[in-house]
């Protein structure tokens, strides 16, 4: 008995079986990554939310108002050196 035709049959069939075995494979890792891309979504969605918003911009008005105190005692600062540095300026000339 010839099974030429049936061995041809179950290489076909075994390569299909692979072939679809592969496909799950790349199914699940599609899945995987519809769900990180859908969970990535949703959390910028949550993060663009007004609340959230709102609270980004009280965040940044605080920390631009700490800034600009923090500079203004800078400034303070400066301004206290460069007096005292005139002053002692002053002091060398008056002294000659």
């Amino acid at each position: 008995m010839d099974f030429t035709a049936l061995e041809k049959v179950e290489g076909k069939l075994s390569f299909l079986f692979q072939y679809i075995t592969t496909l799950k494979e790349e199914n699940r890792e599609l899945k995987r990554k519809v769900y990180a891309l859908e969970l990535n979504l949703n959390q910028a969605k949550a993060a663009s939310s007004p609340d959230a918003l709102k609270l980004k911009h009280a965040s940044l008005i605080e920390e631009r108002d700490r800034l600009m105190m923090e500079r203004e005692l800078f400034r303070k600062k400066v301004e206290g050196v460069i007096a005292k540095l005139d002053s002692a300026i002053e002091e060398e000339r008056g002294a000659d």
